[in-house]
This record gives structure tokens, sequence and C-alpha cells, in this order.
């Protein structure tokens, strides 16, 4: 018998959206094509679109009492797959409590009976000649309302950096967010034409490109594509991402940041005033400070450029966020500072009110870990409208639990979500501390005022284990450990070679997870739990791709002990990491497959990426200079063999993703430049092939022999100079001089990798 797609009559555009995803699965699965109708033939079996709210079909057959109403609660995430057998016809109901919700019933009922399983790298879709299933009706329920991830502004390699994506890129993307069913994200990427939308009298679009001159690292900004390009590209995402009834708030406020620019014609011609602000960060340039909110007109120009978004782009009223001054100190002294802050979220709370006096406002929770202590944040949250703010943190898994929500006065008092931060820029290895996390998701997730789940990371894509365990978690919070979360990833991702992959899988997961972004620590020398939280830049784990970074340690004894416990710790793990890699590179065949060679790769390079950390931070404090030269060998192997490991996955080539760009729209001719400069400064390093020899060997190298050669402070000026010189050398060389040339054969890599991690048993 024939099937028919049975979609409700003038729906909106995600009942259409969802149709044509029933459609196209299932000729994925059986290579049968369904047609789509809004009248049922009377003979068809049926996949019927849509709960009796919205599709006239069920809602006669409730009426005619054949079925029981959907078990879900309307206008939410809920959804009930109905499945039942009516004069000889298999009817299958996709019962959402709204449009979205309609879409993961539909993913959910084709990973359920038809073995599909989906990633952000790609799909496991079953093959079957029909898709066989009985009479059934599964009911589903999220815990949280809203679940989702923000992708961030930095630039550099096109696999974590979403300013990179294509349409297409983000249409898969957000197909992606529905299959995990998640319903949050938010776009946090750059401005885009919106300053010349908002003020076309006063900032005009460059006759080509814009190029900042005055502006160096993460802080130029120059265009890669045309503005104009940009501005439809940030239409046309969130367009998509309406057709599949996804939440986005806008931003407001006191927008201004490295990443939100002021253009250089606004400051000509409107000549903002800006706020005082005793800190330096991000006011080497006018076009980084922040305008007086305390002028009216000031005010209105930011939310002018509010408006504007949500006219232009956005088309939508019901959810902003802001950050209000984050990441500044405005005067010295710190009451005078906490109260000018509090001034700021009143002001902007007030101008969100009285123009969108229905929406929500999401205050983000980054500027309370570093700059606030916890009563500040708890006067904040005592002043708050709770009906209709959310306090928006991600920094719950943040290592000094004076510094996270669990001091804030939100825990049964006011609304909030529970985010994880998981990474900076340069940490692109698989990391996270689960079990501290899972012992604050629990409070969170037994409290009726969390309301949220959320992965919110400087990077995208850079670690398949938290993107699982966010998912599965902001449906139903701690159903499974993150063991058992990798094992259903393993089962799912790897087919029959799953029992294999889920062993080096679980045996490698006591060293992931001792990778830990940290956050900050506000404790003073001398209190109670100082030196274990003690969280200084140099607390991160990815020193070895900023070896100058590590320059603080000859004097800062207090990291030292974090030091030796972090060594003691890896070293403890060492047997099972190599068994790891040796299993990992003896499965040859495997090789070819795109998913084991992604994660295999990422697997290898998190623990070279780890030791190859100790060995130079451990070199500030040996006093032997014949160890710390054997360091120094071992960490050159360990370094070269990872550079060829990295070149067999174009992920980690700087060349590959300036090509990917130039294949998707012209790109600026001197851009190349300007992104040497956003991944090659010390903030935002990771793993890239390009910048191994050129940047991180060739510093590492002038200190180890530093250290060796007795410590003399004397000679610091003469190695920064020579460190100028290395970065003007990689400014100077082209990218195409610098691609890999692969070795294909990654097996053999890795081999030799697990060889020269031995070594480090006797070095370390």
């Amino acid at each position: 018998m024939s099937a028919l797609i049975l979609k409700p009559a003038q729906c909106e555009a995600t009942y259409t959206r969802c149709a044509e995803i029933v459609q196209k699965m299932y000729l994925e699965v059986t290579g049968k094509l369904l047609s789509i109708s809004e009248e049922d033939d009377g003979a068809s079996d049926l996949f019927v679109i849509g709960s009796d709210s919205v599709n006239d079909f069920v809602m006669n057959e409730i009426l005619e009492l054949n079925i029981e109403s959907p078990k879900i609660r309307y206008g939410t995430d809920d959804y009930s797959l109905i499945s039942y057998t009516k004069n000889g016809r298999r009817i299958l109901i996709f019962a959402g409590g709204r449009g979205r919700s309609t879409i993961y019933a539909v993913y959910d009922f084709f990973e359920r009976f038809a073995d599909c399983h989906y990633f952000w790298d790609g799909d496991v879709i079953g093959k079957k000649e029909e898709i066989v299933f009985g009479d059934f009706c599964i009911s589903e329920s999220p815990r949280f309302e809203y679940r989702g991830l923000r992708y961030f502004a930095h630039r550099g390699l096109k696999r974590f950096q979403a300013e990179h994506w294509s349409f297409d890129d983000w249409k898969r993307e957000l197909d992606w967010m529905m299959k995990k069913r998640l319903n949050f994200f938010m776009l946090r990427i750059g401005m885009d034409d919106v300053w010349q939308r908002a003020f076309p009298n006063d900032v005009k679009y460059p006759d080509s490109y814009t190029n900042i001159k005055d502006e160096k690292g993460y802080d130029d900004r120059s265009d890669f594509w045309a503005l104009k390009y940009r501005g439809k590209l940030r239409e046309d995402i969130l367009r998509y991402a309406r057709e599949l009834d996804l939440i986005y708030p806008t931003d407001c406020g006191t927008m201004t940041h490295w990443y939100s620019r002021t253009p250089k014609d606004f400051l000509d011609n409107k000549k903002p005033s800006f706020l005082p602000q005793h800190c330096k960060q991000y006011v080497g340039n006018d076009s980084g400070k922040v305008f007086d909110f305390r002028e009216k007109e000031n005010m209105d120009n930011y939310m002018q450029l509010t408006e504007t978004m949500v006219q232009e782009y956005e088309k939508r009223t019901d959810y902003f966020h802001t950050i209000g001054l984050g990441e500044r100190w405005i005067y010295e002294d710190r009451k005078q500072n906490h109260t000018l802050k509090l001034v700021a979220y009143r002001r902007i709370a007030e101008n969100i009110r009285k123009r969108f006096p229905s929406s929500k406002l999401f205050i983000a929770s980054w500027d309370f870990i570093g700059w606030w202590s916890s009563e500040e944040v708890k006067a904040l949250t005592r002043e708050l409208e709770p009906e209709r703010t959310i306090i928006l943190d991600y920094t719950s898994e943040v290592n000094d639990p004076d510094q996270g929500f669990l001091n804030w006065g939100v825990v049964n008092k006011f609304p909030y979500i529970f985010g994880l931060f998981h990474a900076y820029e340069s940490e692109s290895e698989l990391r996270g501390p689960y079990k501290r996390t899972a012992e604050r998701l629990k409070v969170a997730a037994d409290d009726p005022y969390c309301k949220g789940m959320i992965l919110w990371p400087e990077l995208s894509h850079s670690d398949p284990v938290v993107l699982e365990y966010l998912s599965e978690n902001a449906w139903s919070p701690l159903k499974n450990t993150v063991e058992e979360t990798v094992s259903e990833f393993c089962q799912k991702r790897y087919g029959k070679n799953h029992e294999l992959l889920n062993s080096c899988w679980q045996r490698f997961l006591p060293f992931m997870m001792q990778g830990d972004w940290g956050g900050y620590s506000q404790r003073k020398d001398g209190e109670e739990q100082a030196t274990e939280f003690y969280n200084h830049w140099l607390s991160h784990s990815d020193l070895w791709v900023k070896p100058f970074d590590s320059l603080p340690l000859r004097k800062d004894m207090r990291y030292k002990k974090q030091v030796c416990l972090k060594i003691n710790s890896a070293k403890a793990c060492l047997d099972d990491v190599i068994s790891v890699i040796k299993d990992l590179a003896s499965y040859t065949e495997l090789w070819n497959d795109a998913f084991f060679k992604r994660d295999a790769i990422d697997i290898i390079r998190t623990a070279c990426g780890r030791f190859l950390n100790f060995l130079l931070v451990s070199s500030y404090y040996d006093e032997n200079s014949l160890s710390v030269e054997n360091k120094k060998r071992v960490y050159l192997i360990l370094h070269d063999a990872l550079k060829e490991l990295l070149g067999e996955n174009d992920d980690f080539s700087l060349y590959s993703s300036l090509e990917e760009l130039r294949a998707v729209s012209p790109v600026n001719p001197d851009f190349e430049k300007t992104l040497k400069q956003n991944i090659g400064n010390s903030y935002c390093r990771q793993f890239c092939y390009e910048l191994m020899d050129t940047l991180f060997k060739k510093e590492a190298v002038l200190l180890f022999d530093w250290n060796i050669n007795g410590r003399n402070e004397e000679e610091l000026p003469s190695l920064m100079n020579k460190k100028t010189e290395i970065f003007e050398s990689f400014m100077k060389t082209p990218l195409s001089q610098l691609k890999p040339e692969k070795q294909h054969n990654a097996s053999k890599i890795s081999l030799e990798i697990a060889d020269v991690l031995e070594q480090i048993k006797d070095v370390l």
C-alpha cells in the first residue's frame, strides 16, 4: 500500500518544513519518494503532520473518539508519536505542541525506527526496504524550556569558527539543532551591516572592503566577505531559523565590545561621548569605547541599533540579550563601579520594556564571574523583574564554587539558565569537568527557577562529547552518566565498530576530563583554598600554543602546586592514553572513515597538547639543566609528530579555511594578513598546522634554551625581540607556502606519537 504525507492546510512555514523533512528522511532510508498533500486520499497509509490544534484530520480523529488526545502541553516543546491502524491503513501522527516540536517528533521517529542518528558533522542513515513499526503512543517533554548554544565571533579555522560558515553550513547547523531537540541559539559573530542600516545618513557602506589599520590580533575586524553580503547572510540565517521555529535573542543596550566596534563614520559624524574607564580593556581605539549611556542621545543610538536589528534581521520582538558593561572597570572605586553597572542594567531594561513590552530580557553572566563579587550579583538579582528577566549563566562549571550561580541569590528565587562555558578560544581539545558539572546540574534540574541549559563556548564543534552531553541533559538532565552518554554516542556513530571505539573512549575519559577551563577566583593570598582555586590565565591547558604566556611561571610559585598536581594526575592515566592511541593506530582500515578519523585525531591531539604543556611548564621548576634538555628533546619530537597528524585533516589548516571562504563569496584580497592576526595572537592560538613550526616551535625553543641556560632575567628583552621577529616572519610568509602536504598515513603517525609518549614517563 502507498503512503502519503498529510500536512495541515494553510499552515505556518514550520509545518511545511516538517512535511519536507519526512519526505527527505523517508527517501534516504527506503529510496521511496512520498507525496505531500493537504487532503487525505482515503486509501494510503498516512504520515500526519501536526496535532489537532493545526491538522483537521487529527482533530476529527479525536472528536470521533478514534484516538486519545496527544499527551502534550500545547504551545510547548512537548510532542507525541501516535501510531495505529484504521481500516487496514497504517496512520502515524507527529503531534507537536508547536512547530519545532513537531519536527523533533519526526527526527525522533527516524532515530527510533530507522536507525538514523545525528551529529554536527553528518548523519548516520539506516537503510531499509520498509520502516516497520506497530501501534504505540510515545510522549516526550523537556525539563528545560531553553536549550541551545551561542556562536562566537573569533576567526581562524572554519570547523571552529561560525563567522566562517556559509548559508549552507548554517542550514546544516540549524538542522542539527533540531535533530538534537535544541531550540535556542545566538549569533555573536559581529555586527554585520547594522550600522549602515540604522544610520544610513551617517555610516556609509565601504566601496569594497573595510580594512582596519590601527588594531591588531583579534581586534583586527577587517572584512573578509563584503559587508552587504554579510548582512544578507544574517538575514538568510535568521529567516531559516524562523522557518524552524527557533528562538534567538536580539542584542541590546551598551553592546560595544571587541567584536561589535563602532564604525569610524559614526564616530566622526555623531561624535558620541564615552564612559570613563579605569581599566584599559578595549579602549585603545575609540571604536571600542562604550557610549556614555547616561546621556539620552547615546542610549537612543544604542536602541536604534537594536530596533534596526529587529526590523531588518530578526523580525521578532520576544527575546533580548545584554552584556551590560561587560569586562570593564569603569571606576577604580568598587562601590562606584558597581553602582554604575546597576544603573546601566536599569536603563537597558527600562528601554526594552518601553519599546517591546511583551519581551523577555536575558542578562549575560560573564561579567559576574570575573568582575563582580557574589554579593554584588545578589544586589542585582534582588532588584530585577523576575517575570520578564532571566540570568543567562554560562559559567556554572567554574571551579571556585564561591564564584558561580550557587551564590548569586537565584537558586529557588530568580529565573536563570544553567550553562557550560567549556572552553576559551584556544582550548579546542576534548575536555570537561563532568563530575563537577553533574553535581551542579542536579541542583539546577531540581530547581523550578532554572529555565534552561546551554553551551556558550568561544568556539564551536571542538568537542563532540560536550555536544552530546548538552543535548541529552538539556532535555532530560542526568538520565545518563557521562560514561553512558559516550557509550550511546559510540553505538550510534560507529555502527559495527562501536565496541572497539567505546573501549577507547572509556579508557580515555578519565584523562580527557582533567581538562578544565577553570574560570576565575577572587580569593586573596592566605584565604582558605586560595592556592587550590588560584586561576591566573596560567591555569589553562593550552600554554604550549602560546609559549611566551608561560613566562610568569618563573616568579609565580602559587602555580607550582597546581602544575605538580596536574602532571601527576595525567601521568596516572598515561598507560591508558598510550594504549588507546596504539589501538586507534592499529585500526588501519577505519582511518578511511570520516567520523573515525576526525575523532581519533581529536583524541590523540588532546593527549599531545596536554603533555606538550606539561613538558614546557615543568621546565620552569626544574633546576637540572640536563633534565630540561631531555624535556626539550621529547617536546620537539612530539611537536613534530603532532604537526604531521594535524596535516592529515583540513580541519586544522588555515590555508584550507581561507580557500573555503573564497569558494563561498569573493574575499578581501588583504584578508590573509588579518586572518593570521586573528589566529596568531596569543589569545586565539590553537591546534593549527600552519602555526606549528612558524610560531609554536620557534618560541618554545627560545624558552627551553633560556631555562637550560640559567633563566637570566637580563636576557628577557632579547627574547621578546626574537619573539617579535618570529611573528613578523610568519606574517610575511604566504599561507600557500605553509599549507600541509598530506602523508596519507595517519595510522603510522599515531603509532609514532604513542612511542614518544612512552618517553614522557622518564622525563616528567
